[in-house]
């Protein structure tokens, strides 16, 4: 058993549950440290702090996952998938939703889609990827889903030696899966779509988009970035007539699909474009009651911050002239590192001088299917601001 002295000062996010120790936060190891293995961690003055996993090959050297000592195996991650099930059945009626969200359920690195009996998996650090058997084994037996299909395919850089996967594991996956979310429909292409499938974490932006859509009479939408049509979808099922503008003819297919299994293909057009692009050549004026702007993530590292925001500036400086005095604008961010005060300081600076006014209606976050901890600043990524603009 390896065991790892930490510095100084580093105790207390360890007691706090953060599941992070970095290289440099390490004292000393006293033990083989040149392969993956589990390892007890103490003070400087060895005190006990927890257990997890050290990798040699990370950055983020030590994964704890308890502060008691206890084994770390078949029963402990039983107890944590089973847990994080429970959790979903409590809170969701119909099985869709993300079943394992990392850190928010303890297990950092897995992420874990349910679609009704079909699961996608994907495996993001090596510790984890050593126990894919276990996991996949303890899944079967827990969730007893007809099939499981692995998606570690994803294109985010890592410091670590990490083999990346993608294809079936059990049982039988069909090329295209239905789900159903406040009364919609929509086909999931498990194998081939982005990330796991399919967006859950957007279901409360989506809902209170369909809501304030109702609730205004809204009567023309513009779905940004709109993926497989989600916005687009739930504006369209509230009676506004919606553009879905993507730059990915997949997505947009299986969005023109959704709006076909939903009855709602006569009130939505979809439009293949970089959105940077349809803007500059959309004509300047008021013509949409409802605009949602929901971009994949543009920092991934903090360097990468005022890049981020001047893409946002450019955005909202794009889309505010097409919104109609008195509609509402949505500008959702999935890059933890861009905070709601950047959205706000996004907004501000392309209203400066307009004679335009954007008044707060409310803020949406990821749902609660991926937890975010107050312990882990970081697994809260996902924020929405709503708005009303309104025009001298």
């Amino acid at each position: 058993m390896l065991i790892a002295r930490i510095k100084k000062g580093k105790e207390g996010k360890v007691l706090n549950s953060y599941p992070w120790i970095f290289k440099d936060e390490i004292m000393s190891l006293e033990g083989s440290t040149d392969k993956v293995c589990e390892v007890n961690v103490f003070t400087a003055g060895y005190k006990f702090l927890g257990k997890g996993f050290f990798n040699p090959f990370s950055s983020r050297a030590i994964m704890v996952l308890t502060n008691r000592d206890e084994e770390l195996g078949e029963g402990f991650f039983r107890r944590l998938l089973s847990n994080a099930l429970r959790k979903r059945e409590r809170l969701f009626s119909r099985p869709f939703y993300r079943l394992v969200h990392g850190e928010g359920d303890r297990l950092p690195g897995l992420v874990i889609d349910r679609y009704g009996e079909i699961i996608a998996i994907q495996f993001r650090n090596l510790v984890i990827q050593q126990k894919r058997e276990m996991i996949l084994r303890l899944l079967r037996d827990i969730v007893k889903p007809n099939g499981i299909y692995e998606r570690s395919d994803f294109e985010m850089g890592v410091d670590e030696k990490i083999e990346r996967h993608t294809g079936l594991i059990f049982g039988e996956v069909p090329d295209s899966v239905e789900i159903e979310e406040n009364g919609l429909k929509y086909l999931v292409d498990v194998k081939n779509s982005q990330k796991t499938g399919f967006f859950y974490d957007q279901r409360d932006s989506r809902t209170f988009c369909r809501t304030i859509t109702k609730e205004l009479s809204l009567k023309k939408g513009l779905d940004l970035f709109s993926f497989t049509g989600g916005f687009g979808l739930n504006m369209a099922s509230s009676g506004a007539d919606a553009i879905c503008v993507d730059k990915s003819g997949d997505d947009l297919e299986q969005g023109r699909m959704n709006s076909v299994v939903n009855k709602l293909d006569n009130k939505l057009q979809f439009v293949q474009s970089d959105v940077l692009d349809f803007l500059a050549g959309f004509e300047k004026k008021d013509y949409f009651d409802i605009v949602v702007v929901d971009p994949p993530s543009f920092v991934k590292h903090r360097r990468e911050l005022p890049h981020g925001i001047s893409l946002f500036k450019r955005l909202v400086e794009g889309t505010l002239p097409l919104v109609k005095d008195g509609g509402v604008l949505g500008l959702c961010t999935c890059a933890y590192n861009i905070g709601i005060d950047h959205l706000v300081e996004s907004v501000r600076r392309s209203t400066e001088r307009t004679g335009i006014t954007f008044s707060h209606l409310t803020i949406t976050l990821q749902s609660p299917d991926h937890p975010w901890l107050v312990e882990v600043p970081e697994s809260l990524y996902l924020k929405c601001l709503w708005g009303l603009v309104e025009k001298e």
